[in-house]
């Protein structure tokens, strides 16, 4: 009795000498939901004897970063056990001129060898037929038979200068006649009846070959259902279809809608539709529909999701070099400081996110965040957010990244009637994406291990910080408009945070140094949230303590030139791996 689909990918499995982690995201439910799914369009027993088996050609559609590797690999590789399945990484066959001879050698060698049989098993016999398909010689043949039968090359006819008349006999360039295999002269009318009866038969022989190679690769198929008790229908995985050669691309794609419509056959063609869309007009044209092209050739298409951002980073980025232990053991110190990598982590990609970078642009400078922390001097302190944010408007935006380490932003932006002047903190607010305004950056921390005690003037008693451990959050505009645009001078203001922060110098109010006067503040807000735990740590209280720690542990000492230099040398650190990575895939459904 042929078993239950069941698909666990709570594990890590190791699949042709590459690992794949266990499945982060919970895409083992879509691979569950779709197999199901192939299965009764490519066989029911419920339909009618005759209509039982059906081919059925599935677009897979993820833009990069999805996970469509891991995800196809994965799936391919469990669905073995109860199916005929074939794997075809179509970008690492394209150095061949042949789609066809690329399918045909994959299925039957990886159903032979789900079949447990040796390459001459008689099962897995190749049709004689088949030499009537190979692309690459079948011109040459052609030609070569074709003058060899008929005694004259069909190339020479139609590059003959009278090539075109009805009757007579065909000249040469210099106005020789053409002579046949016996030295006679080439009768065109002739040459133009044998000619149209070699195309016929040789497009007679193709057409009977397609059919025995539909033939042979259901047979291929029954073996191995047969041999290793197995249910229908087989399954034909193509992937990385969009990488290949823009001809080789839409070449697989018309080998596998006009020769594979197999029935009892199901194939998943994973591509990124977009990409694939490209690569059909570099072929057939800039004008060309390619949309609709392409839906000819699939029965329907399923798209799985760009991935969460966190999960992805996590993923692909070296997170230990963010934990508390490793920033200990290099003595580096970072703000805003959590001792869990992960936490660090989701505020980086909280950032990414903001400035709407790409997948493969989030990666990059993830990278380069990692980069520039672990080769910092011992000793060192760096803001990550800021960096992030800086190393996300250099990719974007070049000449923003130069006005704002320069310290020289600003806007004259029409307003009614009338100019005003905008600075980088209200510059930010529509710069960044607007959902991204409320997202919360969190710092896990204990402020009484900050400072036991507030002190509002010199010449008065401190009293206890009443300031509990837990998790601080803050937004990310209101970290950008009032830390990042700060320390950059760029704000508007006569850069209160910056200027009055440089330790001795005091401001002329009351004389309070700006950490009395962020203590007496933070009192204030106690008072007022006292009664509401929770309240204490959201909002403008975290956003305090971020400046209390920035002032007291002397980020703000932190030059200008030296975040610039930060950037300028992490900027050419592109990340050049695989598409996608074994580990989310090579990423959210």
């Amino acid at each position: 009795m042929v078993k239950q689909v069941e698909l666990d990918w709570s594990k890590g499995v190791k699949i042709e000498n590459s690992f794949f982690p266990e499945d982060k995201l919970g895409r083992v439910k879509y691979a569950t939901f779709l197999t199901k799914l192939l299965e009764v369009q490519g066989f029911d027993k419920a339909r009618s004897k005759a209509d039982q088996k059906r081919n059925y050609v599935l677009n897979l559609n993820a833009e990069w970063g999805a996970g469509k590797t891991y995800f196809l690999k994965r799936w391919a590789e469990d669905i073995k056990e109860y199916y005929p399945v074939v794997y075809v990484d179509a970008w690492k066959k394209d150095y061949s001129d042949d789609p066809l001879m690329t399918v045909v050698s994959s299925i039957i060698g990886q159903l032979r060898e789900q079949a447990g049989k040796d390459k001459d098993s008689i099962e897995f016999k190749v049709p004689r037929k088949l030499i009537g398909l190979l692309k690459a010689a079948a011109p040459g043949i052609g030609r070569g038979l074709f003058k060899r039968y008929v005694g004259i090359d069909p190339v020479e006819v139609m590059n003959s200068d009278n090539a075109n008349e009805q009757i007579g006999t065909i000249k040469g360039e210099g106005g020789e006649d053409l002579l046949d295999k016996n030295g006679k002269p080439i009768d065109m009318s002739f040459a133009a009846s044998e000619a149209v009866k070699y195309l016929i038969d040789e497009h007679d022989a193709k057409s009977a070959a397609i059919e025995s190679l539909k033939v042979s690769v259901f047979e291929w198929v029954s073996a191995v259902v047969g041999l290793k008790n197995k249910k229908l229908p087989a399954f034909i995985f193509i992937d990385e279809l969009d990488r290949c050669r823009p001809s080789y691309a839409v070449e697989m794609l018309e080998t596998i809608k006009h020769i594979f419509d197999i029935d009892g056959v199901v194939f998943v063609i994973a591509t990124d539709t977009e990409q694939l869309q490209h690569a059909v007009k570099a072929v057939y044209g800039e004008g060309f529909d390619a949309k609709i092209y392409l839906s000819r050739f699939f029965n329907s298409r399923y798209s799985l999701k760009a991935p969460n951002l966190e999960s992805f980073l996590e993923v692909h980025c070296d997170t230990s070099k963010l934990s508390g232990h490793y920033l200990r053991d290099l003595k580096v110190e970072v703000l805003p400081f959590n001792e869990d990598a992960k936490i660090t982590l989701r505020n980086i990609s909280i950032m990414l996110d903001a400035f709407r970078v790409s997948a493969r642009t989030a990666i990059q400078i993830a990278d380069r965040v990692v980069a520039t922390i672990s080769n910092m001097p011992r000793g060192s302190k760096i803001d990550i957010l800021m960096l992030t944010a800086l190393l996300c408007i250099k990719e974007k935006d070049h000449n923003l990244f130069d006005e704002i380490v320069a310290g020289q932003f600003e806007r004259v932006v029409q307003s009614g009637d009338s100019q005003k002047t905008i600075y980088l903190s209200e510059y930010l607010k529509t710069y960044i994406r607007e959902s991204s305004h409320v997202r919360q950056i969190e710092m896990i921390f204990d402020p009484q291990d900050l400072v036991p005690s507030l002190r509002f003037y010199s010449n008065q008693p401190p009293v206890a910080n009443p300031y509990r451990s837990g998790c601080y959050q803050f937004s990310l505009l209101e970290y950008l408009q009032q830390i990042f645009s700060d320390h950059f001078g760029s704000s508007g203001k006569s850069r209160s945070l910056i200027i009055s922060i440089g330790g001795s110098r005091r401001s002329p109010d009351r004389e309070q140094t700006p950490l009395e006067k962020l203590s007496k503040t933070l009192i204030e807000e106690y008072k007022k949230h006292q009664y509401d735990s929770s309240s204490l740590m959201l909002g403008e209280p975290a956003l305090l303590w971020v400046k209390f720690f920035y002032i007291k542990n002397k980020f703000n000492a932190i030059d200008i030139d030296k975040y610039k230099d930060f950037v300028e040398l992490a900027s050419p650190l592109d990340w050049m791996g695989k598409d996608e990575l074994p580990e989310m895939g090579d990423t959210n459904i």
